[in-house]
């Protein structure tokens, strides 16, 4: 069961990436733009920065001048913070997402089943292996993570290694390998990046302003609401630039690495019902949101609309799809028995009294 269109797929993420990283600073500057746009709207403040002037296209001291003559001013400051902020994310990503996380790097000594099933999955692709890792919590999910391998990496959660049999747990790291395959971890990566600078943007200048209208405001500033409102307006904005990243990541990722799995296990009754088990308790709730974006799974919202923004296929459909591929639905989940409580032997000798009776 090969999946097709691999190597588009994987070229078609390339790509993206690439294409992601040049939106990088157009997206900024949007922001950028769009927040003095309404300062001047709001604000009655139309004074152009470095006297740029557009009269001969736009008129003379519109919120639209002030908003293109603070890009034409500040493009180089923003240029430099993207690629400032594009050259951390590539250098640190391993260690900002493993800390956002909680995981721990596990090596061969502490995990060796973990890290066997691993290893002979990489040596059937010819792969280098990855970095293993676990985050310590009772929810079962597992991430692949990386741009490169130097930081490819895959981490599972303790609860997932104590509920899933070893089948189940090889066709859950067959698919996040899948993901480290297809160049998805990079994908993915680079928007949860660029995502949280926006966030960290938005809410400085949400912060600055509820500042600054404080102070305003005890002086009987009358622009203390236009300020309030700009930085409303703003936030909205972030977020709207936010969800354009998210829409980035394809849905059909999932699918793909759930195929994955299939290929390198060509085992799919193995990865329904580890998907199954996964789906009992799959949050993480200390994981901040960018990041749940890559688990295998995340729960799906609560409204029907905000399903639509959800950056996974409903489990069902994700079973479905294994069906079509020889799968098959267990009549009920099998979980590993726990192992008993060791208990101390009782001794036959009789007791010996210490020195103090």
């Amino acid at each position: 069961m090969a999946i097709q269109g691999l190597t588009t797929y994987r070229q078609n993420n390339n790509i993206k990436s690439m294409v992601l990283l040049a939106l990088f600073p157009v997206l900024l500057l949007t922001l950028l733009g769009f927040i003095f746009f309404f300062v001047g709207e709001f604000t009655n403040t139309r004074y152009a920065f470095y006297n740029f002037n557009l009269e001969p296209v736009l008129g003379t001291g519109s919120a639209l001048d002030l908003a293109l003559s603070a890009i034409y001013a500040y493009w180089p400051i923003v240029i430099g913070i993207a690629a400032a902020w594009t050259l951390i994310g590539y250098l640190f990503n391993d260690a900002i997402i493993h800390a956002a996380t909680g995981a721990q790097a596990v090596e061969r000594g502490e995990q060796p089943e973990l890290y066997n099933l691993v290893e002979n999955l990489c040596i059937s692709r010819g792969l280098r292996m990855p970095r293993l890792y676990i985050v310590d919590t009772d929810a079962m999910n597992a991430y692949a993570s990386g741009i490169d391998e130097r930081s490819y990496a895959i981490t599972v959660t303790s609860g997932l290694l104590a509920m899933l049999n070893k089948d189940e747990l090889e066709a859950v790291l067959a698919h996040e390998l899948t993901h480290i395959m297809e160049r998805d971890t990079r994908v993915l990566i680079v928007t949860i990046v660029f995502v949280g600078m926006i966030s960290f943007l938005t809410q400085l200048l949400w912060r600055s302003i509820q500042l600054r209208s404080y102070t305003r405001g005890r002086r009987g500033d009358s622009q203390v609401m236009a300020f309030l409102l700009v930085a409303a307006v703003a936030s909205a904005i972030g977020y709207g630039l936010a969800l354009v990243l998210r829409f980035a990541i394809s849905r059909r990722r999932e699918y793909q690495a759930d195929a994955g799995s299939v290929d390198l296990t060509k085992n799919p009754d193995a990865l329904i019902s580890a998907l199954m088990k996964i789906s009992e308790n799959p949050s993480v709730p200390h994981v901040p949101s960018e990041v749940q974006q890559m688990f295998i799974e995340t729960p799906p919202s609560s409204f029907a609309l905000a399903q639509l923004f959800d950056t996974h296929p409903p489990i069902a459909k994700r079973i479905a799809v294994l069906e079509q591929l020889g799968g098959h639905v267990p009549d009920k989940l099998a979980y590993p028995t726990p192992a008993p409580a060791i208990e101390a032997p009782a001794s036959s000798e009789p007791h010996q009294h210490g020195p103090w009776g």
